[in-house]
């Protein structure tokens, strides 16, 4: 073979050789750029857990807190609702033991009136009970 011949094949072997070194190394850098961005991407994920890990402790850890609180606001409502109950209802009980009194005054200050009131407020009772049987008699 011709020494040019070989020279140009030594050459163009010399060249493929630098090119597949070239590529390795591409190759390589690449593998390393893609483990470094896998190894980012799971310590992110781990950073992300982690943060959502404490967010949850922090809201089981406040939520009976807060129940607690809410319950103690709902028995304090509930207490208040039956003292106000209770007020209210003395004071009817009250009233109707001051209009009692007062009726049983005018019953033995008034007899004859009394009675025929009665009577008018019977009548009247009547009137109204009859009258309302009637138009639910008719409806049906």
């Amino acid at each position: 073979m011709n020494t040019k011949v070989k020279t140009a094949m030594d050459n163009a072997q010399d060249m493929i050789d630098a090119g597949v070194d070239t590529a390795q190394r591409a190759v390589a850098r690449t593998a390393d750029r893609a483990d470094e961005a896998l190894s980012d991407s799971r310590r992110a994920a781990a950073e992300a857990e982690a943060s959502i890990q404490a967010g949850l402790r922090q809201v089981r850890d406040a939520v009976p807190v807060h129940l607690n609180r809410a319950a103690h606001r709902a028995e304090d409502l509930a207490r208040a609702g039956i003292d106000k109950a209770r007020a209210a209802g003395t004071v009817v009980a009250n009233k109707a033991h001051e209009v009692g009194e007062r009726t049983t005054d005018y019953v033995r200050q008034e007899p004859a009136k009394a009675l025929l009131m009665a009577a008018a407020a019977g009548a009247a009772a009547t009137l109204l009970v009859t009258w309302a049987a009637r138009r639910r008699a008719e409806r049906y």
